[in-house]
């Protein structure tokens, strides 16, 4: 297995845990007993599957080691910057949250020059 098919692997199994957990605490609120356990297992065990395939054929060619996993941490620190600072302005709800989403993305979408590995690479040639 390459590096890049493990990266891929491993965030799949992250988005499988990640929609396990929420599909638990929305269909079963109270997260007392075993309940929630049990509908967060078979969740992990529906999604994980679909998320690896579905991670398999979405790298593109020029893909590198390490690309998603910039791109992920860029995503959550804008948003998570983002949405504490217009919450700390008194910005809440729909359209505050839409335009968080979307500047994360962008961010995300050009995050892929901060990979080390393609430094070395740019480096190199």
């Amino acid at each position: 297995m390459n590096a890049l098919r493990a990266e891929r692997l491993f965030w799949a199994g992250v988005f499988a845990a990640l929609v396990a957990v929420v599909v638990a605490f929305v269909f079963v609120p109270d997260p007392t007993g075993v309940l929630p356990l049990v509908v967060a297992v078979v969740t992990f065990t529906l999604v994980a599957p679909i998320a690896a395939r579905l991670s398999k054929g979405a790298a593109s060619r020029d893909a590198e080691p390490g690309d998603q996993t910039v791109q992920y941490v860029v995503f959550f620190a804008v948003a998570v910057v983002g949405r504490v600072a217009l919450g700390s302005l008194g910005y809440d709800g729909t359209g505050p949250s839409l335009f968080v989403f979307a500047a994360s993305w962008l961010a995300a979408s050009k995050a892929r020059r901060l990979n080390p590995r393609r430094w070395n690479r740019e480096a190199a040639a």
